[in-house]
C-alpha cells in the first residue's frame, strides 16, 4: 500500500478551534465591519495590528486593500497560532513512540480499514506500513488521502495564516507561534491523550464523501467565506463567551484558556517591535477574546476600517 505522504507536520500541530473552525455562519451585524484592529498605548513604541483570520481561505485577497498593505509595510514581526521561524526542540526517539493501530477500538479499526480500501485500494489489515505508523503519521495519511481528493477549501491546501507567515519569511522577517508545540508523538505515559488525538483524526473522515468536505466539518463553506470577506462581524465584546459559538479543542484546551495563555507573549512582542498578530477570528469574540484581554491590560484596540474596492 502506498500512502500519499506530504509534509503536513506543521498543519497537524495547528488549532482546529477559532474561525474556519466555527461551524456556524458568521454573525451578520455590520459593526465594525472589519477583521483588522490597531493596537497602541502602554509600552507600544509603534502600532501593532490584530487580524482575525479564516483558516479556509488564502491571504491573497487581502492585498487588494491598501490598508492591509500598510500593515505589512509597517510591521516587523508576525505572531500566529502555529508557525515559527525559530528552531524547534529535539524530537522523541522513534523507539519510544506509540504506534497507532494498537490504540484503535474494533469499530475504529474497521472504519479506518474501510476508508483506505475505498480511497487508495488497500486497507490496514496485514499492512506493514500501516502497522509501523505512529499516531501523527496515521493522521498525516488520513489527511493526505482526504485532501488529494478535495478541490475546495479544506483548511490545509488553503491556509490564510500560513500564507501570511510565509509573506513575512519572504520579506526576511521573523515570526513565532502563540501556542506551545502540540504533542503528537506519544509514548506509554500518554496513552489516553494519544487515543483522543487518534479519535479526532478519524473524525475527519466523517462526511468526506461530500463535495464540500473540509477539515472543520463546516457546511455552507462558500457562503461563510463570502461573509468573512465582506467582514460582516459582530464581535459581541460586551458578552461572555458562548460555548456553542466556538469549538474548544486545541490539544483539548478551551479557547478562552488559550487566549489567556497568549497574553504574555503578545504584550512582550508588541513592546519590542511592531507586530502583526494573525489568529483565527473566533479568538477575537467576547469578553474572553484577545481584543478585550488587551483592553483590560490598558491597550487601545481600535477597528481599522477598509475602504470599499468597488
Amino acid at each position: 500500500m502506498r500512502f500519499f505522504f506530504f509534509i503536513f507536520w506543521i498543519f497537524l500541530n495547528f488549532s482546529l478551534s477559532s474561525f474556519g473552525q466555527n461551524k456556524k455562519a458568521l454573525p451578520t451585524n455590520s459593526w465594525p465591519r472589519t477583521i483588522l484592529w490597531k493596537i497602541t498605548g502602554q509600552d507600544c513604541k509603534q502600532p501593532s495590528y490584530l487580524l482575525g483570520t479564516m483558516h479556509l481561505v488564502d491571504a491573497e485577497w487581502l492585498f487588494e486593500y491598501p490598508e492591509f498593505k500598510k500593515v505589512i509595510d509597517s510591521t516587523e514581526f508576525i505572531l500566529t497560532e502555529a508557525f515559527t521561524s525559530r528552531s524547534e526542540g529535539p524530537k522523541s526517539s522513534r523507539q519510544s513512540i506509540l504506534k497507532a493501530l494498537p490504540l484503535l477500538s474494533k469499530q475504529q479499526y474497521q472504519i479506518l480499514d474501510s476508508f483506505f480500501v475505498a480511497r487508495v485500494g488497500e486497507g490496514i489489515i496485514g499492512n506493514s506500513e500501516a502497522e509501523n505508523m505512529t499516531v501523527a503519521e496515521m493522521e498525516t495519511a488520513i489527511l493526505t488521502t482526504l485532501v488529494s481528493e478535495t478541490k475546495g477549501a479544506n483548511g490545509i491546501t488553503k491556509f490564510m495564516d500560513l500564507d501570511l507567515f510565509q509573506i513575512y519569511q519572504n520579506l526576511g522577517r521573523q515570526g513565532d507561534r502563540l501556542d506551545r508545540i502540540v504533542p503528537n508523538e506519544f509514548d506509554s505515559a500518554n496513552i489516553d491523550h494519544a487515543k483522543k488525538y487518534l479519535a479526532r483524526s478519524l473524525n475527519y473522515i466523517q462526511n468526506s464523501d461530500k463535495a464540500e468536505w473540509n477539515i472543520y466539518q463546516m457546511s455552507d463553506v462558500d457562503e461563510t467565506v463570502a461573509k468573512f470577506k465582506e467582514m460582516k462581524v459582530d464581535y459581541r465584546l460586551d458578552e461572555p463567551s458562548m460555548k456553542d459559538h466556538v469549538s474548544d479543542d486545541f490539544d483539548f484546551v478551551p479557547i478562552e484558556k488559550r487566549n489567556l495563555n497568549w497574553m504574555n507573549k503578545i504584550t512582550k512582542s508588541i513592546s519590542l517591535k511592531p507586530c502583526l498578530i494573525a489568529v483565527g477570528l473566533g479568538h477575537l469574540y467576547y469578553k474572553t477574546g484577545v481584543i478585550s484581554l488587551l483592553r483590560e491590560r490598558g491597550y487601545q484596540v481600535q477597528p481599522v476600517l477598509f475602504a470599499k474596492l468597488h
